[in-house]
């Protein structure tokens, strides 16, 4: 080998020296190349090294086995190693202390479960009387048990009658199931539509959930959706579900110290429970699909084995009238409101006159055939709580019975769904006086209303399809009695689905699923912050197929409620719409288009395409375009379970959503377009992409290697119920300019409508 040098001529090197420099200059390169490589090696040992080191965690065990998991439960403290078989990841009992749970005493000193007495166990079930290293506590029996014939383990405690007065609850997990940052750990905490926590996140978490978020009025901060959690860990889904309502669940995401935690951060659980005894599941998925949304598919499969939940897609097949409900454009008016003033009387934002023309228009003028219009505070002053309930009286102001008894006619006749909301009190005998709990309520209006049969009456003189039921947002919260509360809800929504066809309830319980097709106010917080990184959708997941699921009454969407619209999508749901009072149609030059480059929030508000020239209002463009999409989606997504979510980017601007793996729904929150390598498109600003053998839908710069200028908007649908590439017959619509779309190797120009073939 020769070194060269620019000063110097060549001159010849020892083989010693040779070596030495090549050894030298490859250990400079390893280095280099490779330095951190090493580092993160060692960081890679160190986590795997306190991995193994949890091994250990069980001295003694004694051993539960199930066909998807196995317990191991150290028989002298309780520490306990759940292991999942099909993921081989393991959920361990509390870190940093023996056992898994403590007692509450009457005094409020919460004392921990670190010892075992009168230990009893065989293949089935390990039970044993609670102790503690701190001295002498009262006697309280917890029970692992195997369900039978099902992925179930469960955990129960009983308190005996003679330690109730000296023990008042019992944290049955305490910091226990525990998740870290290095194991890709993971919480779905059932809140609103669901919330997704990582313990990689660096800022401290404390969320404590102790009732069940089912009032308008209810602190959001404190109520849970769902009596279900969700874990992962190294890949391996966990969901805990629990039946008493007073169950409170406590998470807190937190730094750890030391040299034998498995990672930096870590997410501890605990659970507390107020009554003498209940009962704790571990539900554990065994499909394939390991994340962690997989938590909502294994709870609604326990749920169902309960009480069978029908799909919305039953429940609407009861009569021909009624299947068009799942994707109709829907529309639930005020019909009046309070003024300010009580001297001034009731504001009259429609008349059921206009009910009738805006229904005709929607058919006639948009074409829209599935529809369905919901009108509420219709009653008359002083029906309901103190009225005749042998009949109902709408209000005068807005034309009376006979006007709502003949725009309920004909809103019918077009093909279009009637319905009528109703307050809970206005289905009182009597006035009820202050603090009458909700249980009494609830069973004061179902005898009412069978006692007067006033739902035959009310079904008699308007003939609604749908009627739905609204809890008030003041009613006392205070419940004390749970079964007694379902099974009223239960045998008033019972009445109303039989009498009308279809019931609706505002808020909805998880167990009005099972008779209401209409939940409203279950996607509050999903519309209330749309890219949000910590929503994530538990509860459409495991409800979105049973029941249509809306926002609150105001975030009814407008013309410029861009993001709204995306996140009813991403959820398999069609949206409700907000409409200006009156016949907003008729005075179109009043309302400007909203639609510009400026705002893109507008985007789905531009004329072009189908609407250029037609003089339609922001309102009806916007009504148009998102029905001509939501419509045929939600049907597809009724017939699977949302099974898939997630964020492509770090701020969530970008999300997508999968229902079964043939439908994905695909949306660009952010403020810049944003390219999928996946399907080979571009979204705008507020953007979509949704890709089905049998429909396909897209706002978007770039799609099947056609480019555009500005963002294009169209639906293909095949009108034959099979993959549209090879149908004979295809409607394709476009909802802006430009007019080209790239088909099956094929450009196909079109001007607002065309039905044609592809192939």
């Amino acid at each position: 080998m020769m070194i060269h040098s620019r000063s110097r001529t060549p001159r010849k090197v020892s083989p010693a020296l040779r070596l030495f420099i090549i050894a030298t200059l490859s250990i400079a390169v390893a280095g280099h190349g490779y330095g951190q490589d090493d580092e993160e090696k060692k960081v890679d040992a160190e986590i795997q090294k306190r991995r193994q080191a949890l091994s250990s965690w069980v001295f003694e065990p004694l051993a539960l086995e199930g066909s998807s998991f196995r317990l191991h439960m150290d028989r002298h403290n309780s520490s306990f190693v759940l292991s999942i078989r099909r993921s081989n990841s393991e959920y361990y009992s509390s870190w940093g202390r023996k056992g898994f749970c403590s007692l509450r005493l009457s005094n409020g000193q919460l004392v921990p479960v670190d010892k075992v007495e009168e230990l009893t166990s065989n293949s089935e079930r390990i039970r044993f009387r609670a102790a503690s290293s701190i001295g002498k506590i009262p006697p309280v029996w917890i029970e692992w048990r195997i369900i039978k014939g099902r992925n179930i383990l469960s955990l129960l405690f009983d308190i005996p009658e003679e330690s109730r007065e000296q023990v008042s609850g019992i944290r049955l997990l305490d910091r226990a199931l525990w998740v870290s940052d290095s194991d890709a750990g993971e919480v779905l905490v059932p809140r609103g539509v669901g919330e997704l926590y990582p313990a990689a996140n660096a800022a401290p978490l404390q969320l404590k959930l102790d009732r069940f978020q089912d009032l308008p009025a209810a602190a959001a901060e404190n109520g849970y959706s769902l009596p279900v959690l969700g874990l992962t860990r190294l890949g391996g889904p966990l969901a805990l579900c629990w039946k008493d309502p007073e169950t409170a669940i406590t998470i807190e995401r937190e730094a750890v110290e030391g040299d034998t935690f498995p990672g930096k951060r870590g997410i501890f659980t605990s659970v507390d429970f107020s009554a003498h005894s209940a009962e704790l599941l571990f539900l554990v998925p065994t499909e394939i699909n390991m994340e962690i949304l997989e938590t909502a598919r294994v709870y609604g499969g326990w749920v169902n084995s309960r009480k069978k939940i029908p799909s919305l897609r039953y429940k609407t097949s009861k009569e021909e009238s009624l299947r068009s409900f799942i994707g109709a454009a829907m529309w639930r008016p005020s019909m009046t409101a309070e003024a300010s003033s009580p001297l001034a009387g009731r504001e009259i934002r429609y008349d059921f006159k206009q009910l009738a023309a805006i229904s005709r228009h929607w058919k006639e003028v948009l074409g829209i055939e599935r529809a369905a219009i919901v009108a509420g505070d219709w009653l008359a002053t002083g029906n309901g709580a103190g009225g005749d309930l042998s009949e109902w009286n709408a209000a005068q102001e807005c034309g009376g019975n006979e006007a709502l008894a003949l725009a309920a006619r004909q809103i019918r006749s077009r093909g279009h769904l009637f319905g009528l909301s109703i307050d809970l009190e206005q289905l009182y005998k009597a006035p009820i006086e202050s603090g009458f709990d909700r249980e009494s309520s609830w069973q004061a209006a179902v005898g009412t209303a069978r006692a007067r049969e006033s739902l035959h009456n009310l079904k008699s003189i308007f003939d609604p399809q749908l009627l739905v039921i609204q809890e008030a947002s003041t009613a006392n919260s205070a419940t004390t009695d749970w079964a007694q509360l379902l099974e009223n809800r239960a045998a008033l929504l019972q009445d109303v689905d039989t009498i009308f066809g279809l019931a609706g309830i505002t808020p909805a319980l998880p167990e009005d699923f099972r008779i209401a097709a209409l939940g409203s106010t279950a996607l509050h917080s999903k519309l209330a912050e749309p890219s949000s990184t910590n929503l994530f959708p538990l509860l459409p997941a495991t409800f979105g197929h049973n029941a249509r699921l809306s926002g609150s009454h105001k975030q009814a969407l407008g013309p410029a409620d861009a993001a709204g619209f995306l996140s009813y999508l991403l959820y398999g749901q069609a949206p409700v719409y907000q409409l200006p009072p009156g016949l907003y149609f008729e005075k179109p030059e009043e309302t400007p288009s909203p639609g510009s480059a400026q705002n893109p929030s507008s985007l789905f508000a531009r004329e072009g395409g189908w609407s250029q020239g037609r003089m339609l209002t922001p309102h009806d463009i916007f009504i148009k375009n998102t029905y001509e999409v939501a419509s045929w989606l939600a049907p597809l997504c009724a017939r699977n379970r949302l099974t898939s979510h997630r964020f492509l980017t770090p701020d969530g601007s970008v999300q997508e959503s999968f229902f079964s793996a043939d439908l994905r729904v695909l949306v660009n929150f952010g403020k810049k377009p944003w390219r999928d390598e996946v399907a080979k498109v571009v979204l705008p600003p507020y953007g979509f992409y949704i890709r089905h053998p049998f429909f396909l839908a897209f706002c978007a710069l770039e799609v099947d290697g056609l480019v555009y200028d500005q963002p294009a908007f169209f639906t293909v649908r095949s009108l034959e119920g099979k993959m549209y590439l090879r149908a004979e017959q295809v409607r394709i619509y476009q909802g802006m300019e430009p007019g080209r779309i790239s088909l099956g190797g094929r450009i196909f120009k079109v001007n607002g409508e065309l039905k044609t073939k592809i192939w």
